[in-house]
C-alpha cells in the first residue's frame, strides 16, 4: 500500500511538471504577417489569439488573456519580430472573470466596444491600459496592412468583436466559433449568435482562425452553423412541446455530435442557457 502511494505521488508530480513546461499556444504563420497563436490543450489558455505584424508594431487580438499566456505570447512575438505590441483588440469579456483579461501588456492600448468595456468596468480590478472606445466598426489602416474590426454586439458573450483583413481575406472569429469542437455558451445571446454566424458566413474569407480548434476556410463556419442550427432545433422543439428544463434535458440528443470536443463538458450548461432564453421570449 505504502509504494502504491508512493506511485500516485511521484505521477501526480511528474503530471504537474509536465502541465507547468506545457507552451500554452502554439504559433501558425497564416500569411506573410499575420499569425494565428493557437491554444494547446495542456496549457492554461482556452482560447486562440490572434497577431497582426504591421511596418511599425504588432496588433494581438483575442480574449481570456491570463499572465502566463501573454508572457508567452510576446516572447514568442519577439522571436518574429522585435517591433512592440502596441494594440490589443479585446474581442470579448465575461463577467465576473477578474482573473482574466486584465494582465495585458502594460504600455498597449486596448480596442474595444462599449459593451465590453463595461464588462471590464463591472470586475472588482482596476483596468490600467490605455482604452480606444468605438461602436459598430473600427478600421485600422497600416501601411498595406487594413484592419477592420466589427462589433457584432452579443452573441458568445455580452458583446463580441471579430478581426477582419479584407485584402487577405483572413477572418479572426474568436469564440463566435468552434472548429470542430463544442465551447461554452453560457453567457450566450443564443438568436444573436445565429444572425452573428451568418455574418460571419456572407464574409466569405479564405482562411479563419477561430476562438478553439485549427486554422481553416469558410467550410468550418458553415459546419459549426450545421451544429449550431441543430443544437437550436432540438432546444426549440422541446420549448414548443411545453417541456420543462428537466424533459427538455431527458429528450435532448444530437448523437451526431456527442464525440466532438467538449461536448461532455459544456452540452448541459448549454442546453440550459439556451432553454432559458427561449422560455422568456415566447
Amino acid at each position: 500500500m505504502r509504494f502504491l502511494r508512493m506511485a500516485i505521488g511521484i505521477g501526480v508530480l511528474f503530471l504537474s511538471i509536465q502541465s507547468a513546461n506545457a507552451e500554452q499556444y502554439e504559433i501558425s504563420k497564416i500569411s506573410d504577417n499575420v499569425y494565428a497563436a493557437l491554444a494547446q490543450p495542456e496549457g492554461k489558455v482556452v482560447s486562440n489569439a490572434f497577431f497582426i505584424v504591421t511596418d511599425y508594431e504588432v496588433i494581438l487580438a483575442g480574449a481570456h488573456f491570463i499572465a502566463e499566456g501573454v508572457s508567452e505570447l510576446l516572447k514568442q512575438i519577439a522571436k518574429i519580430t522585435p517591433l512592440p505590441v502596441t494594440q490589443v483588440i479585446l474581442t470579448h469579456h465575461h463577467k465576473g472573470f477578474n482573473y482574466i483579461d486584465f494582465d495585458l501588456p502594460e504600455k498597449a492600448e486596448i480596442i474595444v466596444s462599449v459593451s465590453i468595456l463595461q464588462a471590464l468596468k463591472g470586475e472588482h480590478r482596476e483596468f490600467r491600459n490605455p482604452t480606444l472606445v468605438f461602436e459598430e466598426n473600427l478600421t485600422l489602416n497600416r501601411g498595406k496592412t487594413s484592419i477592420v474590426v466589427m462589433d457584432t454586439g452579443p452573441g458568445h458573450s455580452s458583446g463580441d468583436l471579430i478581426v477582419y483583413l479584407p485584402k487577405e481575406g483572413i477572418l479572426f472569429a474568436s469564440d463566435l466559433l468552434f472548429n470542430d469542437a463544442v465551447g461554452y455558451m453560457g453567457d450566450a445571446s443564443v438568436r444573436e449568435w445565429g444572425e452573428s454566424l451568418d455574418l460571419l458566413e456572407k464574409l466569405a474569407p479564405l482562411k479563419v482562425v477561430p476562438g478553439v480548434g485549427k486554422v481553416d476556410d469558410a467550410a468550418a463556419i458553415k459546419r459549426f452553423r450545421k451544429f449550431y442550427q441543430a443544437f437550436m432545433t432540438e432546444i426549440i422543439r422541446s420549448v414548443e412541446k411545453g417541456n420543462t428544463l428537466a424533459q427538455t434535458r431527458k429528450e435532448f440528443s444530437l448523437e451526431q455530435y456527442k464525440n466532438l470536443p467538449g461536448y461532455k463538458s459544456f452540452i448541459d450548461v448549454n442546453l440550459e442557457r439556451a432553454y432559458r432564453q427561449l422560455k422568456s421570449q415566447r
